[in-house]
């Protein structure tokens, strides 16, 4: 089996397309798909309705993506808010009823299995939705460790948009990069390919190209009525965040 493993694509159709045909390519069977769909991006309709036509093996919800189910009960306190929420509105009115409640209905965990390997799919780490897992992070260990007690032996997770494969205390981690834009100072899309060869997990990280000039001019636009784009456009240039 070979899976395409994809993250953070974060409503950038035009990465995706190009991730999609470049994994096609390249002989995945299967996607896996860790979370932050929709949000923070032009394009959240088509974003959905492209990866659901692939039909993912798994589908994760998130932090991202449940900013949408927060919205009714967003308490605007201050100017900052008043910009968030107009963020979050705006990605949810360019998606249809059913799109929301099924991005809604994507799971928080799965587990799954390769060449007798049992994989935890998640998309900060398994019992958050809204931290990242780094090596050099003091819990790390902790969770590991928990994993082993588990019988987890893979652990796939997205959200810090930074390609990373590690063991510690003999679980892998694995982070597949984000497809909508990239925090490690590539501006190209990245995601993994997982298969097994000779009954072990090998995983493979790949770049893509797509007209990423095209895709920063129409975010300049959406920014005259919604300036909280700044950051996805500074990303989308610099691959990294704002200092």
């Amino acid at each position: 089996m070979k899976l395409a493993v994809l993250a953070d694509i974060h409503g950038n159709l035009r990465a995706l397309e190009a991730v999609l045909a470049d994994a096609s390519q390249a002989g995945a069977e299967d996607i896996v798909f860790l979370g932050d769909l929709v949000y923070n991006g032009l394009d959240p309709q088509m974003c959905y309705e492209l990866l659901m036509k692939y039909k993912p093996i798994v589908t994760i919800k998130g932090n991202s993506d449940e900013y949408l189910e927060k919205i009714p009960s967003f308490v605007v306190n201050n100017q900052e808010d008043e910009q968030l929420l107009k963020h979050y509105k705006y990605t949810s009115i360019r998606m249809r009823k059913k799109a929301r409640d099924e991005v809604a209905a994507f799971d928080l965990t799965k587990q799954l299995e390769i060449c007798d390997v049992n994989i935890l799919a998640c998309h900060g780490t398994p019992t958050s939705i809204s931290d990242g897992l780094y090596e050099t992070d003091e819990n790390t260990p902790i969770l590991a460790k928990k994993m082993k007690e588990e019988g987890i032996q893979l652990v796939l997770s997205g959200h810090t948009h930074i390609p990373a494969d590690f063991t510690v205390d003999g679980v892998r981690f694995v982070n597949p990069g984000a497809v909508g834009f990239s925090l490690d100072g590539d501006t190209r899309p990245s995601y993994a390919i997982i298969e097994c060869i000779d009954g072990k997990v090998r995983v493979q990280f790949r770049r893509v190209e797509y007209d990423t000039k095209k895709y920063i001019l129409e975010v300049e636009h959406a920014l005259e009525g919604f300036p909280l784009f700044k950051f996805l456009r500074y990303a989308l240039e610099k691959g990294k965040a704002p200092a």
